[in-house]
């Protein structure tokens, strides 16, 4: 049984290579740029009016010349009294220093098309977007802003993190959303970005119009993947920002069956993926992950298969580690020893449920955000 090590070695040994990647982008140069572009911030919101106001705040005090930055809110068919929210924060604000904040609706359904709306009714030539229950730092615009001189990149990723909770779910949660951080930006960096997250990322305006019909308007979500891959097909250069400027927290997804669900909704768009670099890295992923789980429950009816289960484990947590204790470090975090190990424990069965709940609709059915 020893040869279904192999996979995970593979695994292990290609998550290694990305860390090394990180670690050695301290060497980086970072943009320099005299003319500022102008930017629109997009927002889509559905029944969020209890976050939204705090988001307004942040982008309000952004360090960004406020004639060449506008923030435009879509709000995505609420039921709830996030609409007043906003315009009752607009009525306030106006006359105040800050940027050009409209309120729009969207007229069609779902978040994709309220953010495809909020794009085509937009000034800028960069588009910004985030989440309404996100939280930004003041040079967040600015971070993006500053890459795209003549010559730059078409699109920015930048790091998302998540707010930890209590409970063992909020920090499996948590590091399994860090090490997907950490894999997108090594990915970006080495010039084959295989993930991204329309929370905290940036482009060009005429490139998203472009390319706006291969975003898959049959699925309820997945354009920011859709985009970034229609964007390497067509050539395009994509860009990380990982300075502390760019970052953007987000609550973690919580308890248990909102984890499962979220993710399967994520897991399910891989099918329609296309990009060489993301299925490569998605089969050795659902390899490695097979072949642990398929050792363990061998090992439970031979003891003598354990230390094959051991090594494989070991060979796993390591990668594992470096990549997530360096992400969380970043944020100003560290990781847990105790729940960091059971969740590596899990994780090969917790991901095996994942990818069968991504076969059915009905079992990864939540509130798109």
């Amino acid at each position: 049984m020893w040869w279904l090590t192999l996979p995970v070695i593979l695994y292990s040994a290609g998550l290694l290579v990305l860390w090394l990647i990180i670690v050695r982008r301290s060497k980086e140069k970072e943009p320099e740029l005299v003319v500022l572009p102008t930017v629109s911030v997009i927002v889509a919101a559905r029944n969020e009016e209890k976050s939204i106001s705090e988001l307004l705040e942040n982008i309000v005090r952004q360090d960004y010349p406020q004639e060449l930055l506008e923030v435009i809110i879509v709000n995505d068919n609420s039921t709830d009294r996030t609409p007043i929210v906003i315009s009752e924060y607009i009525s306030v604000h106006r006359g105040q220093p800050g940027p050009r904040m409209r309120l729009i609706y969207n007229p069609f359904s779902g978040k994709k098309r309220a953010v495809r709306y909020g794009i085509e009714k937009a000034d800028g030539k960069v588009i910004l977007t985030t989440d309404a229950d996100c939280i930004v730092g003041s040079g967040w615009v600015r971070s993006h802003a500053t890459w795209y001189g003549d010559g730059g990149p078409v699109m920015v990723l930048a790091p998302v993190f998540q707010r930890s909770s209590t409970g063992f779910w909020s920090y499996f949660g948590v590091y399994e959303f860090s090490a997907l951080q950490a894999i997108t930006e090594a990915t970006a960096v080495a010039g084959h970005p295989v993930m991204c997250n329309a929370a905290n990322m940036s482009f060009r305006r005429e490139v998203y119009l472009r390319h706006a019909d291969e975003l898959r308007s049959d699925l309820p979500s997945g354009d920011d993947m859709f985009l970034l891959q229609a964007v390497m097909r067509d050539g395009g250069a994509v860009r990380h920002d990982g300075r502390s400027a760019a970052v953007v927290e987000t609550a973690a997804a919580v308890p248990a069956a909102a984890l499962l669900r979220q993710r399967a909704r994520w897991a399910s768009k891989a099918f329609h993926y296309r990009d060489a670099p993301t299925l490569a890295l998605a089969a050795a992923t659902a390899a490695c992950n097979a072949a642990i789980t398929a050792a363990a429950v061998i090992a439970c009816f031979s003891v003598a298969y354990v230390p094959v289960v051991g090594a494989m484990y070991a060979i796993r947590i390591l990668p594992d580690y470096l990549l997530i204790a360096r992400e969380m470090k970043k944020r100003g975090d560290h990781v847990q020893v105790i729940t960091f190990v059971v969740s590596e424990l899990i994780y090969p069965f917790y991901f095996l449920v994942v990818g069968v709940m991504s076969l059915f609709p009905s079992s990864r059915r939540f509130r798109v955000r």
